[in-house]
């Protein structure tokens, strides 16, 4: 690793680690909204995943202490770099913040106090709004649907078989908002054979392995949509329902084998799942994207007949 600048002695009490490939605009205010905090003990830094519009100077620019910035030698990937930011950040609690989106001022304040309070969880969240590309906060039928999962509408444990079937049923948590306690979590929590849903993997292997997660119902977190995301891209190919409906699969067997009963019938059935595919073939459909919506439709048939051949042949979205 290429390290741009060296880190404070002392150990704060949070880190942030920004996973970074491209998107200078955004990467500044992502670090803008780190410097807004209203408590000052963590640090901040950028992970520069061999990208293509490399952040020393915009980093450097901050001339802040606490700010550092690493690049890597060659290029990890997507979970690869997000272990890597838990595994360079020095504080007990870090969160990896991703490059595009934007912290509330409260966040560090409200993670740390609930991280305090409850010592045992693996992680804490909190809610989220949602913006778009120019910053401007907005609601996609998606994030109503989400809206409206099933969960306690205060501040929460999510633990044992009703919490993992509550999270199986759709993925509510936003990555980002995640503030994982490095000594329950390791250095390196996320896998990287996922292009699409390695938080979804992971937070639900901590509820399988008996694990807790706290949940703050405060939105702290502005979570920006927009064309250019890698979320965009993947769910126009489908290529993010091959690892939803293997992942619920995988779970399901596991649940069954641990006897939790309500998280196995709940993967078994993924209702979320097959409704946003069967709503996006619909919108295929009728924007004229024949070849999308079939395939779209022959992988809802293919998983509905509970077939174990998930696979279809993926071209680039036209």
């Amino acid at each position: 690793m290429e390290t741009e600048a060296r880190a404070p002695d002392r150990t704060p009490r949070l880190s942030f680690a920004i996973p970074y490939y491209r998107g200078l605009g955004f990467l500044g205010e992502a670090i803008d909204s780190v410097l807004a905090q209203d408590m000052s003990d963590w640090e901040l830094l950028v992970v520069d995943d061999h990208g293509p519009e490399p952040a020393d100077r915009l980093v450097a620019s901050y001339a802040d202490p606490r700010v550092r910035y690493v690049r890597n030698t060659v290029n990890l990937g997507l979970g690869g770099n997000w272990n890597e930011c838990v595994r360079l950040s020095r504080a007990p609690l870090v969160t990896v913040l991703h490059g595009d989106d934007r912290l509330l001022p409260g966040y560090a304040a409200a993670v740390l106090a609930a991280a305090e309070a409850h010592p045992g969880a693996a992680a804490v969240f909190t809610d989220a709004f949602n913006i778009d590309g120019d910053g401007r906060r907005t609601l996609t039928l998606a994030d109503r649907v989400k809206n409206h999962l099933p969960r306690p509408t205060g501040d929460h444990l999510v633990h044992g078989d009703d919490g993992l079937a509550g999270l199986l049923f759709g993925n509510y948590i936003i990555c980002p908002s995640l503030c994982l306690r490095r000594t329950a979590v390791g250095e390196g929590p996320f896998r990287t054979d996922l292009r699409f849903v390695p938080d979804w993997e992971f937070t639900t292997r901590l509820l399988l392995e008996g694990s807790s997660l706290y949940g703050v119902r405060r939105p702290l977190l502005e979570y920006r949509r927009h064309g250019g995301t890698e979320t965009f891209l993947l769910t126009s190919d489908s290529s993010r329902f091959i690892e939803e409906i293997q992942l619920m699969r995988e779970r399901a067997d596991q649940c069954e084998q641990l006897g939790l009963e309500r998280s196995s019938r709940t993967a078994r059935r993924r209702l979320t799942v097959r409704g946003h595919l069967a709503v996006l073939a619909f919108t295929d459909l009728v924007g004229g994207r024949w070849r999308q919506a079939r395939e779209k439709c022959r992988m809802l048939w293919s998983d509905v007949r509970k077939n174990d051949r998930v696979g279809v042949n993926h071209a680039n979205p036209e």
